[in-house]
């Protein structure tokens, strides 16, 4: 069966041309580049050179906040996972999904969807962020998912999203404080850093 969702998968050139033309779609979803050499990744992922991946963020972040789509945007910038193994916060327990079990193998731990794990770090960056606010609510991946349902209306997929907390807290749509958007340095790369990782 052919994938349906291929028709809809972009390279990133897309992304600043839609800002440029002022078509950027209603929900973007923003990847890094997975797989390559060290100094070409974009990813963070190790081996690859940390400096490449966060001017890729701030490229996306800058040219959102240069576009006519800036006034009307919110960009949730997030991790798909943690840096490390180990978080001095336990991981709260998660609603369930759905009804469907973990396919578990013999010899694996058993378990359910049933708890979050180590936390990865959130920004929301947008005219109607909150200025120097700090989130002591838990979200989750599907708190984006959430988000978007409110935003446009639409029944949740599962009993997941259903419970998440869209993180409206973090914004301030009665009075935006960012509707100039902050001037931020230029994000450089060390080419020597950048040498010695290809090493």
């Amino acid at each position: 069966m052919k994938n349906q969702s291929a028709t809809h998968v972009y390279p990133i050139s897309q992304y600043f041309t839609d800002l440029a033309n002022n078509n950027l779609p209603e929900v973007s979803f923003v990847d890094p580049m997975l797989l390559s050499t060290p100094t070409m990744e974009n990813d963070e992922h190790p081996p690859s050179n940390v400096q490449v991946g966060q001017k890729f963020v701030a490229d996306i972040v800058n040219g959102l906040m240069s576009s006519s789509s800036w006034n009307s945007s919110a960009l949730f910038f997030t991790y798909d996972e943690h840096g490390g193994f180990y978080d001095h916060v336990p991981p709260p327990a998660a609603p369930v999904p759905d009804n469907i079990a973990p396919r578990l193998l013999p010899g694996d731990t058993p378990g359910a969807f049933d708890m979050y794990g180590v936390r990865v770090p959130a920004a929301v960056i947008s005219p109607f962020s909150k200025a120097h606010f700090v989130s002591h609510t838990v979200y989750d991946h599907t708190s984006i998912l959430r988000f978007i349902e409110y935003r446009f209306g639409l029944a949740p997929l599962t009993n997941r999203d259903a419970n998440a907390n869209p993180m409206l807290d973090m914004f301030d749509f009665a009075n935006p404080p960012f509707v100039t958007p902050p001037s931020l340095p230029a994000a450089t790369i060390d080419q020597t850093q950048l040498a010695a990782c290809s090493g």
